[in-house]
């Protein structure tokens, strides 16, 4: 009997997804070319979503950083931080 080699990729694919693993590596099964342009249309997405999401969160954490860092100086002109 052969042995088969088990890549890394194929063992993170079967901890994933035992049932996509069985189909991809002992069925044969092939994605569907309508399967690929659809994930691709998600991941575009996905990607754009991250984008201004993570904007978002760094202009609302600068303007924090700001706010206190005015709040400090008003405190120490002041001088209530003895």
């Amino acid at each position: 009997m052969e042995q088969k080699l088990i890549r890394a990729t194929e063992l993170a694919e079967f901890v994933y997804c035992s049932k996509a693993w069985h189909l991809k590596y002992l069925d044969g099964a092939e994605v569907s070319p309508a399967a690929r342009e659809l994930q691709a249309e998600a991941n575009a997405w996905h990607i754009e979503q991250g984008r201004s999401l993570r904007g978002d969160s760094y202009r609302w954490a600068g303007f924090a950083a700001l706010m206190l860092a005015v709040i400090l100086i008003v405190f120490c002109w002041l001088g209530w931080a003895k």
